[in-house]
């Protein structure tokens, strides 16, 4: 602990550094992503009690003296009380150093939080903390013209930070600055039932190739349920981030960073994900493009689908054998060059973001850098089925299905993210989405070709609106 105080403090001293010299410079990079130095008063973040004393009477290595008045740290995060103890974790370890601080944690259902967070954020203020997947905060960010605070510094003074990867930086950076401090990843694999009557897994059938996918999928429709299923319905852009990125490493997958379209260079992989809902041999469930991911876990938890997705947050609950699911395997996303050699997708990494107005900015400050040390990776994991830490993970603990998202040997693929890059991003994704939605409402081969060519014109046409 008295190496995190110590990282803890020269945050501090950065900070206060950085409130004598604002405006003398432009802000450093540290290894190419922009650091913010935020302009605030570092003792509070330096101590927070009484000339630095920690819970036990001892003293916190070169703490300044701070009043021991007690600090609350409000916090909103989406999801439910089973997350509370994450939380917990990460207080009490903080209260090791800094016993007058305190958390609240309030949790609420994603869409009142996501309204609340951007109402918080521009006006009303009231949060210190907000928990949420970090491309919704990414959103909230860009909505609120950038209302969250740089977290770069914070993260290089936090214990453990090194578990933090270029992959995870991609996904909760904006601009080249950091936004929502990363706690857990969210990593998807492609699961399959293996109980099906009429249905025999064997190895060789596999789904790690598209072909495969697609002749396992039609033996469960030949069986009488679904050969596959995803939330059209919510998201219909995510089933070719997990076939292009996670089955084939695939970046850009729709735009890049110039922007300009890239569908029209995917465009056969588009037409084959297309296909799986609407073309001859459709083994996509129908009721899919109406479906939210209630309605999706419900279709997967009735056993009434053959291949479906899997997040690491999932599998321990659908091993159990009272989940609904039954019987099933969870492998990588299938290739398309029929290689074998898929991956697993990172999909998001769950975060904090910090609001510029948050009214205990250094306490809040303070509480992140706990977030990441063995305690609180551990509650993580046992609450959310995720971590960034792998290494607080038991191994010979984890359910049958949990085992291949810590196997190290299998390539993760990170999503795009271009959330935070361009500020008509807004309109680029919905144009992309409604154009998916037209084109898997096509009758036939040709309109789908027509569907996807349309799209590809329609996402450049938004690009040269706003460029």
């Amino acid at each position: 602990m008295r190496k995190h105080r110590l990282a803890v403090m020269m945050l501090a001293v950065a900070m206060s550094l950085s409130a004598c010299a604002k405006g003398a410079s432009e802000p450093a990079k540290t290894e190419g992503v922009q650091t913010e130095k935020t302009q605030a008063a570092g003792d509070q973040a330096a101590g927070g009690q009484e000339a630095g004393t920690r819970a036990d009477g001892t003293q916190a290595a070169g703490a300044q003296g701070q009043s021991d008045q007690p600090v609350k740290i409000t916090i909103w995060y989406e999801g439910n009380d089973s997350r509370l103890p994450f939380f917990k974790a990460a207080e009490a370890e903080m209260q090791k150093d800094y016993p007058n601080y305190s958390i609240d944690a309030i949790t609420f259902d994603n869409a009142t939080l996501t309204t609340k967070a951007l109402q918080a954020v521009t006006t009303t203020g009231g949060v210190d903390l907000i928990f949420n997947e970090a491309s919704r905060l990414l959103v909230t960010h860009q909505q609120s013209g950038g209302g969250f605070e740089a977290l770069d510094d914070v993260l290089a003074a936090s214990e453990n930070h090194d578990v933090v990867t270029d992959s995870d930086m991609k996904i909760i950076s904006a601009d080249g600055q950091l936004i929502a401090f990363p706690i857990n990843r969210s990593v998807n694999g492609l699961g399959y039932k293996t109980d099906v009557e009429g249905v025999e897994v064997t190895e060789d059938k596999i789904p790690t190739t598209f072909d495969k996918f697609l002749a396992l999928g039609k033996e469960y429709k030949n069986a009488g349920i679904s050969g596959w299923t995803l939330h059209l319905g919510t998201d219909p852009g995510q089933a070719f981030n997990l076939f292009l990125t996670g089955g084939n490493g695939t970046s850009d997958v729709w735009i890049n960073n110039v922007p300009e379209s890239r569908i029209e260079a995917h465009k056969d992989q588009f037409e084959k994900i297309i296909q799986l809902y609407a073309g001859p041999d459709a083994i996509w469930d129908k009721d899919a493009v109406n479906e939210d991911f209630s309605a999706m876990y419900t279709k997967i938890q009735s056993g009434s689908v053959g291949m479906f997705r899997v997040g690491n947050w999932n599998a321990a609950g659908w091993d159990q054998p009272d989940s609904g699911v039954g019987e099933y395997s969870v492998t990588t996303w299938p290739t398309f060059d029929g290689s074998g050699k898929g991956g697993l997708f990172l999909g998001g990494v769950r975060g904090i973001a910090m609001p510029k107005n948050a009214p205990e900015k250094e306490a809040a400050k303070v509480f992140l850098t706990y977030c990441l040390s063995e305690a609180a990776q551990k509650a993580s994991f046992d609450t959310m089925g995720s971590c960034m830490d792998y290494s607080v993970v038991d191994t010979e603990q984890l359910s049958k299905n949990q085992k291949i998202f810590f196997d190290s040997t299998i390539p993760i693929y990170p999503s795009d993210s271009y959330v935070g890059v361009f500020p008509y991003y807004p309109d680029m994704l919905e144009t992309y989405e409604k154009g998916l939605m037209n084109a898997f409402s096509a009758k036939d081969e040709a309109g789908i070709q027509s569907a996807i060519e349309k799209l590809h014109g329609d996402v450049n046409a938004v690009i040269q609106e706003n460029k």
